[in-house]
């Protein structure tokens, strides 16, 4: 997968600690609703991946 985005390091390691928070929300959930919590599991996955990918961004147009 080619990473096309416009991200410096800053913001990525954000965005990864973010991840790592909303990961560490969804183990918990899961503790209790598995079901949700591997929804929410694999939304954050989702989002996260998209955004590096370049596919999901604020653009101005």
């Amino acid at each position: 997968m080619k990473f096309v985005n416009k991200l410096n390091r800053t913001q990525i390691g954000g965005l990864t600690l973010c991840l790592g928070a909303s990961i560490g929300m969804s183990i918990f959930v899961g503790n209790s609703s598995p079901f949700i919590g591997l929804m929410l599991g694999t939304i954050t996955i989702g989002v996260y991946v998209m955004i590096l990918s370049g596919k999901w961004s604020a653009k101005n147009t």
